[in-house]
């Protein structure tokens, strides 16, 4: 196991474009589901990339802390509108 993520991600290009490249994100409607289903009011989102998952909780009142190895997510996320409550 590497101690440091794939080099690509952590280029701030692919960070820019990465959801982009799948834009459909039904796969997280599971996450979605068993945080309201349990009455989650905090998330820890490990490995939480761009931060898609964290907004998708952050728009339903739930407190978020995301965290990934690959900083060029985080640093192009940090900028979003509504990034606030993550």
């Amino acid at each position: 196991m590497a101690d440091e993520p794939d080099e690509c991600f952590g280029n701030p290009r692919l960070a820019e474009i990465y959801d982009a490249l799948d834009p459909d994100r039904g796969d997280l409607d599971p996450y979605l589901r068993m945080a309201e289903g349990v009455g989650a009011r905090r998330v820890l989102d490990i490995g939480c990339g761009t931060g898609v998952l964290a907004l998708l909780l952050a728009d339903r009142g739930i407190e978020v802390v995301g965290v990934d190895p690959a900083g060029a997510s985080l640093d192009g996320r940090c900028h979003v509108v509504g990034w606030v409550g993550v």
